[in-house]
């Protein structure tokens, strides 16, 4: 599952639960074609084929994440008890969401703790960014993020190296600001080369509520 799964969590799944099954990483890759031969392989390891068929036949209601040995599934309140029913010797623990965190836009995602502590907003650049801008706005966004050091950050080197001319290319990746008014020079430097931007909204954490088997 590539989403972000807090923008899954708080935004379209309500209820996340989390499994602790034995050879669940056996799960990558999770097409069904390879789930189906999966479930061959081990159709004597009843957990696995279960995991393998209900994935499959709620994969369009569902959203999942593999972490090493556990899983985590993403869902409503109705498919959130029936996975809890059928996976029960495997259930290690479940949180949902207040309902008034669910009318997120798209491309906002709500979290407990802002990216890096104090950034409201992630703008990522385009996969072939370079085509899109000239010198003189790559210098100008440079001198800006520099400028302004402790409302923008810049995680890793990629895009950094291409706007000091270490390197002439520039195949996505993304930058935090911390406010909204940034943004707006932003995109007059480099507007052509933004993908998009992520707005990041925080969530209370008394709105969460726990369970821990």
């Amino acid at each position: 599952m590539r989403k972000h799964h807090n923008k899954l969590y708080y935004g379209k799944f309500r209820h996340k639960n989390i499994f602790r099954i034995p050879n669940v990483a056996y799960l990558w890759p999770t097409t069904d074609q390879h789930l189906l031969d999966l479930k061959q392989r081990n159709s004597n390891v009843p957990h696995i084929v279960d995991i393998c068929e209900f994935i499959m036949k709620h994969r369009k209601r569902i959203k999942f994440r593999v972490q090493h040995r556990s899983i985590m599934i993403y869902s409503d309140e109705k498919l959130a008890k029936a996975v809890i029913e059928k996976f029960w010797d495997f259930w290690i623990g479940a949180e949902s969401v207040d309902p008034k965190f669910t009318n997120l836009t798209p491309n906002t995602v709500g979290c407990s703790r802002l990216p890096h502590g104090k950034y409201q907003y992630q703008i990522y650049l385009k996969k072939d960014a370079h085509t899109f801008i000239n010198d003189m706005q790559k210098n100008n966004l440079r001198d800006f993020i520099e400028r302004n050091i402790d409302n923008c950050y810049v995680p890793g080197y990629a895009i950094m190296d291409y706007l000091e001319d270490k390197c002439q290319y520039c195949f996505g990746g993304y930058f935090y600001v911390t406010q909204e008014r940034y943004i707006t020079p932003i995109y007059m430097m480099a507007q052509e080369a933004i993908d998009k931007v992520i707005k990041y909204r925080k969530v209370k954490n008394e709105s969460n509520k726990k369970t821990a088997r």
